[in-house]
């Protein structure tokens, strides 16, 4: 049921932002609208409020908002509504028809005899809605809970060949200051620790301050550069449970937030890394998990769910997460944080749609209704703020692919008016009409065939 719950909501919300995007323009800029709809096909529920009829149908995977003297696309709406038009758009007997269908509407507000920037400004306000709702999501939930943080500055893992052993340090070391400032967050030893070799392009030296076994030690650090990132060769002691996904294997075996996991399948852990490297090792088979709670030590098995990270790889996961304090932020600075964490979205989006089309990702990357619907209804079991963040990251992606210029799909809009604004003249509507029938047989073919990938990873394995 959570599942269910967290797609529709999921759905319901990035389309009805969308197409509520090209309903508002339409509105500003008195176009007049027929049809506010959600989802295609036969119209479930529908009623009308002033000139605009509104509309479920039955088809949830997207909708539509029709506007009077649309041109092509008013064919491809009607499809399946029981409103089939008798000729086709850019026929003489089609376009007469569809002037009769809005005789009773005032020529001057029908979308055709706008200005090109003002049907411009109609498609893109749908994807550009999905892309504002993004932003104000990430942007209230910063500002709402905080920046979330490691509240530690004490070592639980050093890699043996990493420049945190090359300095010195130890687990159970605890980093007091760095450069002569205190630090009371690992994300303050990461960015006071990377900085200077930030700023300078190469491995600077850094003076730390630590303390152990109650005496103050003064050491020097310098970060490996591994690629695009440094290196620090370290984890921080950071074993407290903080949020147990509900129904999970943690949650089942009675893991809480504020427990504090001390070992797992009989070995000592100090770090969240630690734990999780074992964890992951034991896919499907059962280890035991030792934790404290209140001055008493808890001993139970549980057996790691196997979970497919990449094609080909899979690891064990029991579902809680480290524990997060949460520092506040002004408004401003959550604005900030929210364009920045959108920005990385669409980057990262974007690298991840380069890797498919170029060959690098395979059918595994590829997740339709099924598997939207499967990620929602985890995230739900984490948390609302969790779903919140997933509906943010698939409205970028909605973004995104609606500005594929791909004909039916608002980029294909979009090269049309371009073309229109760059030689002055109107794309004929029969090329139009023969463009939006092969985009619109792309579409299905691709929509069918990412549904039958969920369908065929979501069955059980024939031996």
């Amino acid at each position: 049921m959570s599942t269910l719950i967290a797609f529709v909501l999921t759905l319901g919300v990035v389309i009805i932002i969308h197409e509520l995007g090209h309903f508002a323009v339409c509105k500003m800029t008195g176009i007049y609208v027929k049809t506010f709809s959600i989802g295609f096909g036969p119209k479930i529920l529908r009623r009308r409020f002033g000139e605009t009829e509104y509309a479920l149908s039955v088809v949830p995977f997207g909708g539509y908002v029709k506007m009077a003297g649309e041109g092509v696309m008013e064919e491809i709406q009607d499809t399946g509504t029981g409103q089939e038009r008798h000729y086709p758009l850019g026929t003489e007997e089609g376009d007469r028809e569809a002037a009769e269908g809005d005789r009773d509407i005032p020529v001057s507000r029908h979308f055709s005899r706008r200005p090109a920037w003002q049907r411009m400004a109609v498609v893109v306000a749908g994807p550009l809605a999905n892309l504002v709702l993004a932003f104000l999501i990430y942007s209230m939930i910063v500002w709402a809970q905080g920046i979330m943080e490691i509240p530690v500055t004490r070592i639980g893992g050093v890699d043996a060949d990493g420049p945190a052993a090359a300095a010195g340090l130890r687990v159970g070391d605890r980093i007091v200051e760095i450069g002569g400032v205190p630090v009371t967050t690992w994300e303050d030893v990461t960015e006071r620790t990377v900085a200077p070799s930030l700023r300078s392009g190469a491995p600077a030296v850094v003076p730390l301050t630590i303390e152990r076994d109650g005496a103050s030690l003064d050491l020097t650090f310098s970060p490996q550069p591994v690629g695009q990132y440094w290196r620090l060769g370290m984890d921080p002691w950071d074993t407290e449970v903080g949020l147990v996904q509900d129904g999970g294997p943690a949650d089942e075996v009675g893991l809480r937030t504020g427990d504090r996991i001390v070992a797992v399948d009989g070995t000592l852990v100090t770090s969240f890394a630690s734990i999780a490297r074992i964890i992951n090792r034991h896919a499907g088979v059962e280890v035991d998990l030792t934790w404290e709670r209140d001055g008493q030590t808890i001993t139970r098995p549980v057996t790691p769910e196997a979970a497919e990270v990449l094609p080909d790889s899979t690891i064990g996961r029991i579902f809680f997460d480290r524990h997060y304090a949460a520092t506040g932020v002004g408004l401003l600075e959550a604005v900030s944080i929210g364009a920045r964490r959108t920005w990385l979205t669409i980057v990262a989006t974007v690298e991840v749609l380069g890797n498919f089309v170029g060959g690098k990702l395979g059918l595994d990357a590829v997740g339709g209704p099924i598997r939207i619907g499967q990620v929602a209804g985890e995230m739900l079991r984490w948390s609302f703020s969790h779903l919140l963040l997933f509906i943010a990251f698939f409205s970028v992606n909605l973004f995104l692919l609606n500005l594929l210029p791909i004909p039916v799909l608002d980029g294909g809009h979009v090269v049309f008016l371009l073309i229109e604004m760059i030689t002055g003249r109107r794309v004929h509507e029969r090329i139009q009409a023969i463009a939006m029938q092969v985009g619109l047989i792309v579409l299905m073919l691709f929509m069918t065939f990412v549904i039958v990938v969920d369908v065929l990873k979501v069955l059980p394995p024939r031996g």
